[in-house]
């Protein structure tokens, strides 16, 4: 079987869209002006050229998407929120910010500071209706990369909803998983903690640094992924024990 890394393997890396994101910037600001030059021109040539230029812009603008994530502030998140986590972990989510940033698949968390409260409610609602009964995916990515800037607790179920989607002996895509956990971590909601200790030692590379990222965003503390150190942990903030289906190893599909 493929191994479950290799699911998650298409990444795009931040820098290969710097150049293109200033050309299209400088392109936004002068294409008008070249444009109106060149067709008052009679020099086919010049129009050919002008032309030829914008319409790579139009091509640049569709594949770019949103623009880069602000990497400052990614760090930013990381030394304030996950400077408890091993530095792995915090390697793995500067990581996650540098490879899906480009691509508008991670944003920053306060991305949407600037909304209206009537536009951010509109949202909220919008995504809320979406994770409760939408079949998983990956054409849920955009509104997870969204859910992940929008800090809201009626967010939160829909989100277990996907980072919980499994399938018994069978590898999966478990890029809608391990993006609803990054969103979770966040929200830093109590009643993730179980499914999010489960997933501490699953096969996916992405699902298993992401739920460490997010627990150790609560708990302030990175028990890697021994299971019973964090019910451990759990438990001493009044809690009761974390049920036992959420405490058994990960078994991969192949071995089951």
């Amino acid at each position: 079987m493929t191994p479950p890394e290799k699911l998650d393997a298409q990444t795009v890396d931040m820098q290969r869209w710097l150049p293109f994101q200033f050309i299209l910037s400088l392109l936004r600001r002068c294409g008008g002006w070249f444009a109106n030059h060149a067709l008052a021109t009679n020099n086919h040539i010049m129009k050919i050229k002008v032309l030829t230029v914008l319409l790579l812009s139009a091509c640049v603008s569709v594949h770019a998407g949103a623009p880069p994530v602000d990497l400052e502030l990614a760090a930013a998140e990381v030394s304030r929120c996950y400077s408890k986590a091993h530095p792995e972990v915090q390697e793995f989510v500067r990581h996650t910010a540098r490879s899906f940033g480009a691509s508008g698949l991670w944003l920053n968390e306060g991305a949407y500071a600037a909304l209206k409260p009537e536009q951010r409610e509109a949202r909220i609602s919008y995504l809320v209706k979406l994770f409760e009964g939408a079949e998983y995916g990956r054409h849920l990515g955009v509104a997870l990369a969204e859910a992940s800037a929008l800090k809201d607790s009626r967010l939160v179920p829909g989100l277990m909803n996907v980072a919980a989607y499994h399938v018994d002996a069978k590898d999966y895509d478990c890029r809608p998983k391990w993006m609803a956990i990054a969103a979770l971590a966040r929200q830093e909601a109590p009643e993730a903690t179980p499914l999010l200790v489960s997933l501490v030692d699953h096969g996916n590379q992405n699902t298993r640094f992401w739920a460490r990222a997010a627990l150790a965003r609560m708990a302030k503390d990175d028990f890697k992924a021994d299971k019973p150190a964090w019910n451990k942990w759990w438990m001493e903030q009044g809690h009761p024990s974390i049920d036992a289906k959420f405490l058994r190893p990960y078994t991969p599909p192949a071995s089951k």
